[in-house]
């Protein structure tokens, strides 16, 4: 069982950039920018983190996963796919927002397993009490999964670390290892999806609940705050963009032709 009280053990003082607050972009860019800020902490040691939407519904697969396991869903015929980097089950991205965060090799909190992903859900889980102003019945943790199940969808799969409310899980994270540095990523659902109706929202789930406008922004400070990250607002440059966008242009010729012929 995940005990929140514990989750500030852990100490940490790095300097942290936050290059996005909430803007939409298609699912190739997106996952270019996350891999691009990963190799990037390789290079330079900078923690990042953004928190980003999707211009077009769009499913992810995880790393792992073959496109052929979504074959039997019609619902999902015709939306945009991507390969992530970490892995877990699909995700069909809709009305949600997104985070990533790299943590450099040198930072004291890469370490494996629960502790980041709690402690960042944790952090999300009081900045949406909060920010809603009221106390939401049933928002927390997991704690405890009960099965072992792991179908195609994410959302439909638990772990300890998820958030869930009224029994939904509604936060899901996964991560990537890439030589010391981690990759975490994750979705807030927002809304029930068309493509995945089987999914209610956190504003589906609470009735009367609204978010801030500016709740993109807040998250991604109090993903920066949980790791006891300084962070600052600093905006990708043209020529960094210019780069992600090369990158992106790969992974969507890779998915247009995938035998590479």
């Amino acid at each position: 069982m995940l005990n929140p009280a514990n989750l500030l053990d852990l100490k940490n003082n790095m300097d942290c950039r936050i290059v996005e607050f909430g803007t939409a972009h298609t699912g190739p860019w997106n996952m270019a920018c996350d891999e691009w800020l990963l190799e990037s902490a390789l290079r330079t040691g900078q923690a990042t983190v953004r928190v980003y939407a999707w211009s077009r519904p769009t499913v992810s697969l995880g790393y792992f996963q073959q496109p052929d396991q979504l074959d039997d869903s019609p619902l999902l015929e015709g939306l945009d796919r991507v390969q992530r980097l970490s892995g877990g089950g699909a995700i069909v991205h809709h009305f949600e927002w997104t985070y990533s965060c790299v943590v450099p090799p040198e930072d004291s909190l890469n370490s494996r397993g629960l502790p980041l992903y709690a402690r960042i859900h944790q952090a999300l889980i009081d900045q949406i009490s909060a920010g809603s102003g009221q106390e939401i019945p049933g928002l927390g943790l997991r704690g405890h999964a009960a099965s072992d199940d792991q179908p195609a969808l994410c959302f439909a799969r638990a772990a300890d670390e998820d958030v869930i409310c009224g029994g939904h899980k509604v936060l899901g994270s996964a991560q990537r290892r890439r030589r010391g540095a981690i990759l975490q990523h994750g979705s807030l659902l927002l809304h029930q999806s068309p493509h995945a109706p089987e999914f209610p929202g956190l504003l589906d789930l609470v009735a009367g609940l609204t978010l801030p406008d500016d709740f993109a922004e807040t998250m991604a400070k109090t993903i920066a705050e949980s790791l006891e990250w300084q962070a600052t607002g600093d905006p990708l440059s043209e020529p960094e963009r210019a780069e992600i966008q090369r990158l992106a242009n790969r992974k969507l010729a890779r998915l247009r032709n995938p035998s590479g012929s």
